[in-house]
């Protein structure tokens, strides 16, 4: 989890970077690739760590396994939006141009590969 914060907060840093260049009339280059490969795997991150703090309260919400009329807790509620969230969140790094071609943008910019 500190891991998460700790890239998290770098990832802030180099944003305020790009802005800043963008503000002094720069274009964007391979940062705004860079912060789309570590801000999809960041958000993937922190849905799983969500997911495994809350343990079995995150399983998905499937209905037909209530029985009766039994209502649903905010908790359980909860973990089920944490659980939607977590699947939700993998195709983020295939929107937007697939991680992998953002690594090569990086690559061939940054390191002149």
């Amino acid at each position: 989890m500190v891991k998460a914060e700790l890239e998290l907060m770098a990832l802030e840093v180099t944003n305020l970077r790009v802005i800043a260049a963008a503000r002094d009339g720069g274009v964007p280059g391979a940062e705004s690739s860079l912060l789309k490969v570590r801000g999809s795997e960041l958000r993937q991150e922190i849905s799983e760590l969500t997911r495994r703090a809350l343990g079995p309260a995150a399983l998905p919400f499937f209905p037909e396994f209530l029985h009766g009329d039994e209502a649903l807790d905010d908790d359980y509620a909860q973990g089920a939006a944490a659980s939607a969230q977590y699947f939700n969140r993998r195709k983020l790094s295939i929107y937007g141009g697939a991680n992998e071609i953002q690594k090569s943008i990086v690559a061939k910019t940054i390191l002149g590969m």
